[in-house]
């Protein structure tokens, strides 16, 4: 198929969607829409690994007059569960003798955290590539071109699977083949099925 690198979101793909912000909105009683664009400003420089999850709560606490203890919501509120099926998927990929990683837009807490889980969904990846220790997030072409850089591969010969189709245009720009991940894994395997033969 002339394919040989897979690039895997994490957050919605590999894991099921964790909704973070919905959580700590309903635990605090605070409004989703003032909160999330609060939380916006922090986002970008959060994931290129620039500002730390302490800024956040520190910003929540002075803006909505809420006190955290010491509560890191990003991770209290973070309740992460390994997509079975696509993790399957992921290993007879490798099985096949593709390269499989992970290309993650996330903060250091989010990814401490997977890789402590037993089993950790990070598991079975060739090597993983993280937004905040990369300092390039998704959709930035720069993000996907980086990786196809140190994995020595060229965009025909890369596929990336997420859950974003903002993400995905970026890929797109750096000339990648893309599928749009919609909690269906039976679409997934139907796209999978050539390289899987």
């Amino acid at each position: 198929m002339g394919k040989k690198l897979f690039i895997f979101d994490v957050g919605g793909v590999v894991i099921h969607e964790t909704h973070v912000i919905e959580r700590f909105c309903e635990k605090y009683k605070l409004d989703y829409d003032e909160a999330f664009a609060s939380w916006s400003a922090y986002n970008k420089p959060m994931l290129d690994g620039f500002l730390g999850s302490d800024a956040l709560c520190s910003m929540f606490e002075h803006k909505f007059g809420i006190d955290l203890n010491g509560d890191d919501f990003m991770l209290s509120c973070y309740h992460p569960e390994v997509n079975v099926p696509v993790k399957a998927i992921i290993a007879e990929l490798r099985a096949k003798g593709y390269r499989v990683v992970t290309g993650s837009n996330t903060f250091c807490g989010h990814w401490d955290h997977l890789k402590a889980m037993d089993p950790s969904p990070l598991d079975g990846f060739d090597r993983l590539y993280a937004s905040h220790e990369m300092h390039l997030s998704k959709p930035d072409r720069q993000f996907y071109e980086y990786i196809m850089r140190a994995e020595g591969c060229k965009p025909e010969e890369t596929v990336h699977i997420d859950d974003s189709q903002e993400n995905l245009e970026g890929a797109k720009a750096a000339g990648i083949t893309t599928f749009l991940y919609h909690e269906n894994n039976n679409e997934l395997r139907d796209f999978m099925e050539p390289y899987l033969r």
